[in-house]
């Protein structure tokens, strides 16, 4: 549970999930679209101790936010962000709620990072009709397991900073 009602801990994770977006974009990617998800790492927390909706709101004004600071808006770019947001937050939000204790954040966020792979791969398949989808799936799933397991790892280590610092409390 969030302290005073959650609303300055939702800003902290807003202002986080949008710098840590930003950066993510400025990272070198050695293959297109592939990136470690640093702005997934609030959004894990809010999953775990929030639940889907706040986290849904989170997820989505942090990618529009960063599409705005970023000038990627009006692109397919933005699209791809918005359908892995939406995805991730839906299953992370599910799973945290569906199985309180089962999931731990890592868990969490494996979960969301292939919702939102496999959201991006969707988007991109409409996009790029000759988008060879089937050989994509097996690598991209690869990939959000190991991105979503550091990101987990990262949230649970945030977590635990913010509580210290009365930002979350349990």
């Amino acid at each position: 549970m969030f302290d005073g009602g959650g609303v300055r801990s939702t800003g902290v994770l807003m202002l986080l999930a949008t710098a840590l977006g930003v950066a993510d974009s400025l990272l070198p990617r050695p293959i297109p679209f592939i990136k470690l998800g640093l702005a997934n790492i609030p959004a894990v927390i809010s999953a775990a101790r929030l639940g889907m909706r706040p986290t849904l709101a989170l997820n989505t004004a942090r990618s529009l936010a960063v599409a705005l600071i970023t000038g990627s808006l009006a692109t397919p770019a933005f699209a791809m962000s918005m359908a892995g947001a939406v995805a991730s937050a839906l299953v992370m939000g599910a799973a945290s709620r569906a199985y309180p204790g089962f999931f731990s954040m890592t868990g969490v966020s494996i979960c969301g990072a292939c919702a939102s792979m496999l959201g991006q791969l969707a988007v991109a398949s409409a996009v790029l009709p000759g988008l060879p989808v089937r050989m994509l799936a097996l690598p991209v799933s690869l990939w959000a397991v190991v991105s979503g397991a550091v990101v987990g790892l990262a949230a649970g280590l945030l977590a635990d900073r913010l509580e210290r610092f009365n930002i979350l409390s349990r």
